[in-house]
């Protein structure tokens, strides 16, 4: 079974960090692309979202209630919730709205914490989500799930993605709910430019996770979203296909961040899931996905974008007035 051209696409979540990645790599390939971001409505309410998705003929699901390990850890009701009355709100819209193809977010949190690495798709429906985020990831499996069930047989081709640990310009660099890349950037570059020799990292350092560049996966999707063949509910992972400590990406984004700086672990502090990496043999043989971005080289691209952003300069600020300390002066 082919599908027919991806005609106007709706990204939801397109003013988040990886949502703006992706309209970017769909228009630059000559595509028509209809944002939607919060502003727009709230896709919670179902005739809102049936509002916004008419006359889409291709939707990527990329809305989402997301933080790092501290965020879903303090309100895990709400992780459930909020993210599934999204999803199942869109595939309803979707339906009614006779879309031709709808591609939806996962997440590594739907993996049981004991499933085999290098984590397979397969493996989704072995084990249950658990952990800090795993009521994130009951959402997202049962939003895939529910897509996959009402959906087949019918007009609406549905596929998921799953990326592994994004980073990359664009992140939210938020305190509460970045992703682990991006905290750690933030803690470095605002040490650095305190003046300070070390920065906070959560753990011992031996956790490990599959960290990918956002473009890279941005690529992977809007891949998706134009392949000719249907997909019939099928799920790929997205990331490195590599494992990586805690403690050599704290290590590297120390080196970005400038000389002197080192990372400082704090082993009462949770990090999840002790170890994480994803196959991506699926996406690679069927989508021909690769992530060529390499971790140096995308944290210095990172640092690099954050620094001209002006961000590290207003952060710089408030640290100071917080603290009365006088700015740091650098040499030349």
């Amino acid at each position: 079974m082919s599908v027919s051209s991806p005609g106007s696409i709706v990204v939801t979540g397109a003013r988040g960090f990886l949502g703006r990645h992706v309209v970017k790599s769909l228009q630059r390939r000559g595509l028509s692309v209809r944002p939607l971001g919060r502003q727009e409505g709230d896709l919670r309410d179902t005739a809102t979202a049936e509002r916004l998705l008419a006359g889409a003929g291709t939707v990527v699901h990329l809305a989402a209630d997301v933080g790092g390990v501290g965020y879903l850890r303090s309100c895990p009701a709400r992780a459930f919730h909020d993210n599934y009355a999204l999803g199942l709100n869109v595939i309803r819209a979707a339906l009614r709205g006779g879309v031709g193809r709808l591609v939806l977010a996962g997440t590594p949190c739907s993996y049981s914490g004991d499933a085999d690495l290098p984590l397979a798709e397969e493996a989704l429906l072995e084990g249950v989500p658990s952990g800090d985020t795993g009521t994130y990831g009951y959402a997202k499996l049962a939003t895939s799930l529910a897509a996959a069930t009402l959906c087949g047989g019918l007009t609406t081709d549905t596929v998921t993605v799953i990326p592994s640990n994004l980073y990359g310009p664009g992140d939210a660099f938020d305190e509460t709910r970045g992703h682990v890349v991006a905290a750690l950037i933030r803690k470095a570059v605002l040490a650095a430019e305190l003046g300070e020799d070390s920065f906070e990292v959560w753990g011992d350092g031996s956790a490990t996770r599959d960290f990918v560049y956002v473009t890279d996966v941005a690529e992977g999707i809007a891949t998706v979203v134009t392949a000719p063949e249907s997909f019939a509910g099928a799920t790929f992972n997205l990331g490195s296909g590599r494992e990586t400590s805690i403690r050599e990406i704290a290590t590297i984004v120390a080196a970005g961040a400038g000389a002197g700086i080192r990372p400082r672990f704090r082993a009462d502090k949770p990090v999840g899931y002790t170890r994480r990496v994803m196959s991506v043999e699926h996406a690679a043989a069927r989508l021909d996905y690769v992530a060529a971005t390499g971790l140096v080289e995308g944290i210095r691209q990172t640092i690099s974008w954050l620094r001209a952003s002006g961000h590290v300069a207003t952060w710089a600020a408030a640290a100071r007035q917080a603290t009365g300390a006088a700015p740091v002066r650098r040499a030349a």
